[in-house]
């Protein structure tokens, strides 16, 4: 009886500590574009717009120690300027320094927006989206992000995500595949151009 108890509590003890292991997607992250596709396993790119991109993030929402949104002009939608802490500053230069000329792909709660190309190192510590996101995106960035300016930002939040996010069927996926012929997993876009 004491075996099979004791049994039951290592059980409970092995599922609550497996659900606390999982990790929840990044709020926003953003991706470095990859040299090529070859030599490279699936599990390590991914692809957008047919470019292929590194799945390991750059960095990440628990990086950026504030941010503030800016509407974009064009197309009514907002714009957010990120600034990293400061830590970090030297990171982001060195790898905007090896990767210059190449792509960084912004992904917000997982929907790629407009890739911007590095024109030259980044020595700031900032990173732009330059638009594509509504009053949702920005009110669920706001909960790991600090605004600069709260009370403005609260003015733009949504309640409701009025995106609709794409139903896919991966097993009707049709992709680019690494040289092993794995299928090499694509990341879907924003809509924002």
């Amino acid at each position: 009886m004491k075996t099979i108890r004791c049994h039951l509590l290592m059980l409970a003890a092995l599922v609550l500590l497996l659900s606390a292991c999982q990790q929840k997607p990044y709020p926003i992250f953003f991706l470095s574009e990859a040299r090529s596709t070859e030599g490279s396993t699936s599990k390590f790119l991914l692809m957008y717009n047919g470019r292929p991109y590194t799945r390991m993030p750059i960095v990440t929402h628990k990086n950026f120690k504030s941010y503030h949104s800016f509407m974009n002009m064009q197309d009514g939608s907002y714009g957010i300027v990120l600034t990293l802490k400061d830590e970090l500053v030297n990171r982001l230069y060195s790898v905007s320094l090896e990767k210059e000329g190449m792509l960084i792909l912004p992904v917000v709660n997982g929907l790629a927006f407009q890739p911007v190309r590095i024109d030259r190192p980044i020595t700031d510590g900032k990173l732009v989206i330059w638009g594509g996101l509504n009053g949702y995106d920005l009110k669920e960035i706001a909960r790991d992000i600090p605004p600069e300016n709260e009370e403005m930002e609260k003015k733009r939040f949504m309640k409701k995500n009025p995106r609709p996010l794409p139903k896919i069927d991966p097993t009707k996926q049709k992709g680019k595949r690494d040289y092993t012929g794995r299928a090499i997993g694509e990341i879907f876009s924003s809509g924002a151009r």
